[in-house]
């Protein structure tokens, strides 16, 4: 295990070698920047903001359901959506796009947060030479490109996965009602 770790480590050390400039040996970058600091570059030259508005963003219509669901499930909460329907500007629909809309905000103050912690968990589960490596070939002109690609692409594999969840879905369904057609055509 500790050879294919080796391995492992030392071909990834190989894919981003090239991207390290022959003047700054490890030692001499390690000395311009620490662990925290080559984490939290790795995710803002990833894009991690956007990306995380992207996600948040794709999200939003099924929370905005969720809350006036969530909300009609008792019977004050009824009253309120009733209420909302007769005498909010917009009726239901504009009312959970408002609750989406600072669901957002509140959302986007806390990207920073969200950013900070995730740059914390890189140092303490990746080695530092690993992330002083990871930075230079998300910096370098491949990583960029990489990174510029991601969007398009995620959004070819989400249409991708939609057409695979509503299959797997429709499936399922069948398979249910077929199950459970045994238990309803039996009488008690």
């Amino acid at each position: 295990m500790k050879l294919v770790k080796s391995v492992q480590q030392a071909a990834f050390g190989l894919l981003f070698l090239a991207t390290i400039p022959e003047a700054a040996t490890a030692n001499e970058a390690k000395a311009a920047s620490t662990p925290v600091e080559d984490a939290r570059a790795i995710l803002i030259a990833s894009d991690t903001e956007k990306m995380l508005n992207a996600l948040f963003a794709q999200m939003l219509p099924v929370m905005e359901s969720s809350y006036l669901g969530q909300l009609g499930q008792t019977e004050d909460g009824a009253e309120i959506l009733k209420q909302v329907s007769e005498k909010y500007p917009g009726g239901q629909a504009a009312f959970g796009k408002r609750f989406g809309e600072l669901m957002m905000a509140s959302i986007r103050a806390e990207i920073p947060n969200i950013i900070e912690q995730t740059a914390q968990q890189y140092v303490l589960e990746i080695q530092p030479a690993d992330l002083l490596m990871m930075r230079r070939f998300m910096e370098s002109s491949a990583g960029k490109s990489m990174t510029a690609a991601q969007p398009k692409i995620q959004q070819k594999l989400t249409t991708v996965g939609q057409g695979v969840g509503a299959k797997a879905g429709v499936q399922a369904a069948m398979q249910l009602m077929v199950e459970a057609q045994k238990h309803l055509e039996t009488p008690k």
